[in-house]
């Protein structure tokens, strides 16, 4: 069963997302009013009520977020983390230096819910590797320019 948490991050979700270490699921509405989810790991907390994130310009996600902002952002992490948070995205800018084709998008945050099972227990999240060295560089830019803004 699901608890409300309230509207703000609290410190162990902050912590995390101060990690950069997390994969999240995002979905978002399309324009048939249809779900759509994708994997995201480009991803912060500003602040306990703004989550910032880059997504490609050329994603069905962006598309989604520019007709609708309406979004939910699934969180799994280690330490039994399960929860759901809800909000309203919106691009701050449609492209970033480090990568022209990334838009910065803001999530201001209405709730967030533990949704944690009776039955089992959350030991790890999505976990990601860069393909090589260049990659990961650009990870990092990506994630200093996220934070800069």
């Amino acid at each position: 069963m699901s608890t409300l948490l309230g509207t703000e991050l609290n410190s162990t979700l902050k912590d995390l997302f101060e990690k950069r270490i997390s994969t999240v699921i995002m979905a978002t509405i399309d324009q048939e009013q249809r779900p759509h989810t994708a994997p995201f790991n480009h991803i912060l907390a500003t602040d306990s009520k703004h989550l910032r994130l880059a997504v490609s310009r050329n994603h069905q996600t962006f598309l989604n977020i520019q007709a609708n902002g309406n979004v939910v952002v699934a969180v799994l992490e280690e330490g039994d983390i399960a929860v759901c948070i809800k909000g309203f995205a919106r691009v701050i800018r449609n492209s970033m230096e480090s990568d022209y084709n990334l838009a910065v998008i803001e999530v201001e945050i209405s709730e967030i819910k533990k949704d944690n099972s009776a039955t089992h227990f959350v030991t790890q999240g999505i976990r990601i590797r860069h393909r090589n060295e260049p990659y990961l560089l650009e990870s990092r830019r990506i994630f200093q320019e996220l934070a800069s803004d």
